[in-house]
């Protein structure tokens, strides 16, 4: 009984041992249908704030990430292509050169829940004044400085008051 135990015992740990495949270094690996575009980095870096409403984040990554290189519009003869994105509440008009990078875009953001740090400033400036509508503008243009501004009219008392505030 005493063999036939140490034999059960040395057959598991042999087939444990031969079961195990050796390491094999990777086959190289031909990606020639794969491409690789960081081209709209720059636009993201600039324009993309992640402080931002996910509505108005997801739309700039969808415009950065947009390849104009597949639309069936494009044919290269141009020096420009312009893409309009939209969603409820807001708009990008994306103007792409013949490479596929932003050269420049145009943003607008309608009645957006504000960000807190800009609710908070405007609470802390007009006590007692509501937020009754909001504009966040983007406008990017390649090499220049991106300018971000939210407009917004306040409400008190039946008065209003407008705001810029510049980001």
């Amino acid at each position: 009984m005493k063999t036939l135990c140490i034999s059960i015992v040395a057959a598991f740990l042999c087939s444990n041992a031969f079961s195990q495949e050796l390491y094999r270094a990777p086959s190289t690996v031909d990606l020639k249908l794969i491409t690789v575009r960081p081209l709209n980095i720059s636009y993201v870096n600039s324009v993309v704030d992640e402080r931002m409403p996910e509505a108005v984040t997801k739309l700039e990554n969808k415009a950065a990430r947009y390849n104009i290189l597949e639309n069936p519009v494009y044919d290269g003869n141009f020096e420009a292509y312009e893409v309009i994105f939209s969603q409820n509440n807001g708009t990008i008009i994306a103007t792409y050169d013949q490479h596929g990078k932003i050269i420049q875009t145009s943003e607008r953001f309608k009645d957006i829940t504000l960000p807190e740090f800009i609710r908070n400033k405007i609470h802390s400036e007009n006590p007692g004044w509501t937020i009754h509508s909001d504009l966040y503008m983007v406008s990017y243009y390649g090499n220049k400085e991106v300018k971000k501004v939210c407009k917004i009219q306040l409400r008190k008392d039946g008065e209003r008051k407008n705001l810029r505030i510049e980001i």
